[in-house]
């Protein structure tokens, strides 16, 4: 996890499920989920018109800069 738990909002890079695009994403909050740690992240797909959000596994998260 490279933001400590308890930090606001943040910008992310999230990488998609199956494929190699890595999409910009808000993330909101962190929780621990039975596999580790996951992010509640809201994001735009490829296709503009469809915004998702969702909790993504940490190793699908990157920094932004």
């Amino acid at each position: 996890m490279f933001y400590p738990a308890g930090v606001g909002q943040r910008h992310v890079w999230v990488k998609e499920k199956f494929g190699p695009r890595k999409l910009p994403g808000l993330l909101l909050t962190w929780r621990q989920g039975p596999d580790g740690w996951e992010a509640l992240v809201t994001w735009v797909t490829a296709d503009p018109e469809t915004i998702i959000t969702d909790w993504v596994p940490a190793e699908r998260l990157g920094p932004v800069g």
